[in-house]
């Protein structure tokens, strides 16, 4: 009887324990790419620096837990300050997107006009995506 008893009790723990949405959500979610990452430079695809003004802002992409994907505010205030709009910034109006991963490897951003499935991976912590034209973005981890 004791033994039906402690296997029922092991049978239900590992129940609880993988329907939790902690550990479901971690294969949707590439645990590594949560936080916050500072946009360091871009390469076309011949490895050549691209000058796109995105060097030395220090930008930063943030992946929440939850799926949520934000781009800096700054860089929409920068934006429209380049195509001659002064006015201050709506921050609240600023969209946010959903993100998730598959196998590890790909990142789909999922905005209001479609998704965007890139590449990623990790060399130290540095993050990089692969776009599909052959041009690479290179992001810190912020600490």
């Amino acid at each position: 009887m004791n033994k039906t008893i402690y296997l029922s009790i092991i049978l239900i723990s590992v129940t609880f324990l993988s329907s939790k949405s902690g550990v479901c959500q971690s294969r949707d979610h590439d645990e590594r790419l949560i936080g916050k990452w500072t946009i360091l430079f871009f390469k076309d695809a011949d490895g050549k620096l691209l000058k796109n003004g995105f060097q030395g802002k220090n930008y930063v992409d943030t992946f929440f837990e939850n799926g949520q994907y934000s781009i800096d505010p700054n860089f929409f205030r920068d934006e429209a300050k380049k195509n001659g709009i002064n006015e201050p910034i709506d921050y609240s109006s600023i969209p946010s997107f959903s993100w998730k991963t598959v196998n590890n490897q790909i990142l789909s951003i999922e905005t209001g006009q479609g998704s965007q499935e890139i590449r990623y991976g990790f060399l130290g912590d540095t993050l990089i995506f692969g776009y599909p034209n052959g041009h690479t973005r290179y992001l810190l981890k912020r600490k």
